[in-house]
C-alpha cells in the first residue's frame, strides 16, 4: 500500500516571491496541480494595460520538503489584447511578389483592354455640335453699363507686408 502525503499550501511563498521582485500583484486567483510534485499559484496583475492578465509562479514542492522557485510569469487571460501570430519572413515576402506580379498582370490586361478601345472608337464619336443663339449668349452675361455695381472698393485696403526680412532673407537694418 503506497502512503499518499498531502502538499501543503504554498500561496504564501508565492506572494513572497512576488513581493520581493517588487512586482505589482493583486489577489490570489487559483493554484494548479502541473503534475510532478510543481504547483502554480496564479495572482491577478495590477499593471496599467494589462486587463485580464495574471502572474503565475510555479512552485516545485516535493512532500516534506522546502519547495523552490522554478519560475514565474506574466500570462494573458481569455480576453487580454494579444500579438498576432508571427508569420515568418520568407512566407510574408512570398505574398508580397505573389501580389505584385497579380498586380502587374492586371496592369497589362488593363492596357490591352485600353489599346482595344481606342482603335474601335473614332474620336468624332465624342464630339457633341450645340448650336447657341448669339442672342442667348449675351444675355446671360449681366450688363457692365453706368448702374452696375463696382466692386472693387469692397475687396478693401491689401494687409501690410511683414518688413522683418527683405528679398534676400536678411534682416533690414535700420539706418542709424
Amino acid at each position: 500500500m503506497t502512503k499518499t502525503t498531502k502538499v501543503k499550501d504554498e500561496t504564501d511563498f508565492a506572494r513572497e516571491v512576488l513581493t520581493t521582485e517588487k512586482l505589482p500583484f493583486g489577489a490570489f486567483m487559483s493554484s494548479v496541480d502541473e503534475g510532478d510534485d510543481t504547483f502554480s499559484y496564479h495572482f491577478k496583475c495590477e499593471l496599467k494595460g494589462y486587463l485580464d492578465w495574471h502572474w503565475s509562479v510555479t512552485l516545485h514542492q516535493p512532500a516534506g520538503l522546502t519547495p523552490t522557485l522554478s519560475e514565474f510569469v506574466l500570462l494573458p487571460g481569455e480576453t487580454s489584447l494579444v500579438a498576432p501570430d508571427w508569420i515568418p519572413w520568407s512566407e510574408r515576402l512570398a505574398d508580397y511578389k505573389a501580389l505584385q506580379a497579380e498586380l502587374e498582370a492586371q496592369a497589362l490586361l488593363d492596357a490591352e483592354e485600353v489599346e482595344e478601345t481606342d482603335g474601335e472608337e473614332d474620336a468624332a464619336d465624342d464630339l457633341v455640335i450645340v448650336d447657341v443663339d448669339e442672342d442667348e449668349l449675351l444675355s446671360a452675361v449681366p450688363d457692365q453699363g453706368e448702374d452696375a455695381e463696382d466692386d472693387t472698393e469692397d475687396a478693401g485696403e491689401r494687409p501690410p507686408r511683414p518688413r522683418s526680412r527683405n528679398r534676400r532673407g536678411n534682416r533690414n537694418k535700420k539706418a542709424e
